[in-house]
């Protein structure tokens, strides 16, 4: 499928015409094909900041997994690296966006919380992952399709185009068939792409010469526990929080200020 407008993938935005660009009409495709694009980006100044401030904690973590340390830990040049909850990565725009809790707040319920925050990023040489999802059905045994409880939000960092390695996502609920097609997830530099845990998904094989730095936050129904990534910051970090950011990530780590 060709890019739409901004580089966009057409199909991210069908649905999104159809219902409207409004908070309800945004969460009801979400429910429904497990993920929508959201109509607006995140100021350029702030991913700029964002970038600037995760290369050097990408470089710090790759360096620090040599071969006999496991290397890649995502398949083949592809890495994940939980990322600090500290200047840039607080900024309220990205935590407490009102478009993206607006959405969510319409899937999840108002006492929603932020429980990880991690990244992905596939380098030059990265191939295709497994099929997979982020997150396993609550009861597996049981032959049903739950309302969402979990919800990812992803932030492209850089332009993403076909070549480089963007996320593919197969839309609806169930297991994709073999041959299904995938919808590629495409879009500028702080395009925002709103996912299920369960949807199932692929990192593809990165053909550019640059790395494809993607965040990664989950947003979650407060019963939900993922297990891995909980936010950590310090004392003072969270005080500064605003009383909405204090009540999303209550249950992040907070360690003494220093």
């Amino acid at each position: 499928m060709d890019p739409g407008p901004g580089g966009v993938s057409k199909l991210a935005h069908l649905p999104t015409a159809a219902s409207g660009p409004t908070a309800e009409g945004l969460a009801a495709v979400l429910a429904a094909e497990g993920w929508v694009v959201l109509p607006e980006r995140l100021p350029i100044e702030l991913v700029s900041a964002l970038r600037e401030g995760f290369l050097p904690l990408l470089e710090r973590h790759v360096s620090e997994r040599q071969p006999h340390e496991g290397g890649p830990n995502r398949g083949v040049e592809r890495y994940g690296v939980f990322v600090p909850f500290r200047p840039p990565f607080d900024d309220p725009r990205l935590v407490e966006n009102p478009m993206v809790l607006d959405v969510l707040e319409n899937v999840l319920g108002p006492d929603l919380e932020c429980s990880y925050f991690g990244s992905d990023t596939p380098f030059p040489g990265a191939e295709f992952q497994p099929v997979h999802q982020d997150g396993e059905p609550l009861f597996p045994e049981w032959n049903a399709h739950l309302p969402p409880y979990a919800v990812i939000l992803n932030v492209c960092l850089v332009d993403v185009d076909r070549h480089r390695g963007p996320l593919e996502l197969f839309p609806g609920p169930g297991e994709p068939p073999p041959g299904a097609d995938p919808v590629p997830f495409l879009g500028p530099a702080g395009t925002l792409l709103l996912r299920d845990i369960r949807l199932w998904h692929r990192g593809s094989p990165n053909r550019s010469d640059r790395a494809r730095p993607m965040l990664s936050l989950l947003y979650n129904r407060p019963w939900f526990r993922f297990g891995i990534g909980r936010p950590t910051m310090n004392r003072s970090h969270y005080e500064a929080l605003s009383q909405r950011g204090r009540t999303l990530l209550r249950n992040a780590c907070v360690t003494p200020a220093g």
